[in-house]
């Protein structure tokens, strides 16, 4: 395995100039980057109190449930001393982990940990925050594979009911092994396939739900580590939350307006405002009936689901958070506020995405008094198989300008130099040439038969077309002869830019287990320095 560090993706020009440190978009963060800063948040962090007792035995007993849970309860004792910071990262419980990203936030996350008590000589745990409250069923029923032409989508068609968290999603067996078998069908039999179905078997059996399937998976995947798993959905996790969730629905109309202002400074600044948040709602979902329902505060003290259609008191909701915190969960945009709250967050290690909208939260944070933790870029990376290896050194490709332009213009040079001669420049060479003729052969036609004067410019359109069929099969006869070649860079391009996308954002970790093995995140582990913000080559 060989590591190196190279810009393959071009980010959003917020994201970039806040991993160089500029003023103007770290003005939206309450820390800097530097090592000082990070100190300063430690110091400040260190002065407030959190559950820790509780919040241990919480994630005592989920973590020692998991079947590669012993290396994060061991991690996890750390927590009971008052002294223990936490960096945090988190994401939606997808299939098998879900894209790559997910991978390389939990690679961060334990990469940090380690830096971050190395330079505070303090203890600090890595901690995977799991959305299992998130309800988006097509965001995380599917994998990409890499196929024979394309990416595949490979879709999990088992029972679930719209509207419920993923920690309330059951698991059904059955319907997951045949989408395994659908899975594994797009990949090759490598020697490592039947020990992952060994493993993929056993920790499905272990799981209830679609979150505890992705703890699994992820323990499973991490067991080497000290990666500590937290279910936003576990029941045990809601009373710590009550206070905020009280808060929040009491406070409401400060909520919005904190909101709405995080919003119209990023809008007011050259970056503008990142797309898809609603600054209208209540930034909570009310789950009656196990089904989660955004509010919406409106007239006479009432909040409403977005129809209407719902009325709920904000009294009875206030009293509701304090009796029953289950009933409630957060948006994408007070998820940070809830973690600010339960847990000692040193720092929160996210993709260009979430530092994206972080930046929107730093006026929400100060409205409850609190400040905005340094979000860490997480690393990226684009993994390269030796199947692309291949491909590019016998067509003598540079796999940097693969990765950062794409293939196509090689491509298309080659389908160029494949042709000896110009079938369509002849076709259009000839065409001028009898147009003329054919034109002076229309009039004399007009003048002899002029009610059947279309049958001339009928014949013109077929001879036209026939010349076109005759050239077309020139160059394609003579394109086929690379088509071997081109189908390879296609392939080439496909595992490194599928859908002409970062790898990361598309592929699943299936692909690179089933040829490298169930060590294959241990070995990563091994040759990944630690790189906040740094795109990474990984070349098989």
């Amino acid at each position: 395995m060989e590591v190196w560090d190279e810009d393959f993706s071009q980010r959003h020009t917020f994201v970039q100039d806040y991993i160089e440190n500029k003023t103007q978009a770290r003005s939206f963060f309450d820390y800097g980057g530097s090592p000082e800063e990070m100190k300063r948040r430690y110091t400040d962090i260190m002065d407030r109190t959190y559950p820790r007792e509780t919040l241990y035995q919480i994630l005592h007993t989920y973590n020692q449930k998991l079947a590669y849970g012993d290396n994060a309860v061991q991690e996890l004792k750390k927590l009971r001393d008052p002294e223990t910071a936490a960096v945090v990262t988190g994401q939606q419980a997808g299939l098998l982990s879900g894209p790559l990203y997910t991978v390389t936030k939990a690679i961060t996350v334990v990469k940090e940990a380690k830096e971050k008590e190395k330079l505070l000589n303090k203890p600090v745990i890595p901690i995977f925050w799991i959305a299992g409250e998130d309800h988006d069923w097509e965001e995380i029923n599917h994998i990409y594979l890499p196929g024979h032409k394309a990416p595949q989508k490979i879709t999990y068609k088992g029972f679930f009911e719209p509207g419920r968290p993923m920690s309330a999603q059951p698991v059904q067996k059955t319907a997951l092994e045949d989408w395994w078998k659908k899975a594994v069908g797009c990949l090759r039999e490598s020697s490592h396939t039947k020990s992952l179905y060994d493993s993929f078997h056993h920790l499905v059996e272990r799981s209830g739900s679609i979150t505890d399937f992705f703890a699994e998976w992820m323990r499973w995947l991490f067991r080497d580590t000290g990666l500590i798993m937290l279910d936003a959905g576990d029941q045990a996790l809601r009373p710590l939350q009550t206070d905020t969730f009280h808060q929040i629905i009491s406070q409401n109309h400060w909520c919005r307006k904190a909101v709405k202002a995080g919003m119209d400074r990023r809008d007011n600044s050259v970056y503008g405002t990142p797309e898809g948040f609603n600054e209208e709602s209540a930034q909570l979902f009310y789950h009656p009936y196990q089904k989660r329902v955004m509010l919406y505060e409106g007239q006479n003290g009432e909040f409403t689901d977005k129809q209407g259609e719902h009325r709920f008191d904000k009294g009875f909701l206030e009293k509701e958070a304090m009796a029953h915190p289950e009933r409630f969960s957060s948006t994408a945009l007070t998820r940070p506020l809830i973690q600010e709250t339960i847990l000692p967050v040193l720092a929160y290690a996210g993709g260009p995405g979430e530092i994206n909208y972080w930046s929107l939260l730093q006026p929400l944070f100060h409205q409850f008094d609190l400040h905005l933790p340094p979000v860490l870029p997480r690393m990226e990376a684009v993994i390269i198989p030796r199947t692309a290896q291949t491909i590019a050194h016998k067509e003598s490709l540079s796999l940097r300008e693969v990765l950062k332009y794409g293939a196509e213009k090689y491509m298309e040079e080659l389908r160029n130099t494949a042709k000896q001669v110009d079938g369509k420049m002849l076709a259009e060479e000839l065409l001028q040439q009898l147009e003329p003729y054919h034109a002076r052969m229309q009039e004399e036609w007009e003048k002899i038969a002029p009610s059947e004067k279309s049958f001339g410019e009928t014949n013109w359109k077929i001879i036209k077309d026939n010349v076109s069929t005759f050239a077309n099969k020139m160059d394609r006869y003579q394109e086929n002869r690379e088509e071997c070649r081109i189908q390879k860079i296609k392939k080439l391009e496909q595992l490194l830019r599928p859908y002409h996308q970062p790898q990361e954002r598309i592929y699943n970790i299936l692909f690179f287990l089933n040829e490298y093995g169930g060590s294959f995140i241990s070995n990563l582990m091994a040759n990944l320095p630690p790189g906040c913000g740094k795109q990474y080559v990984i070349k098989m």
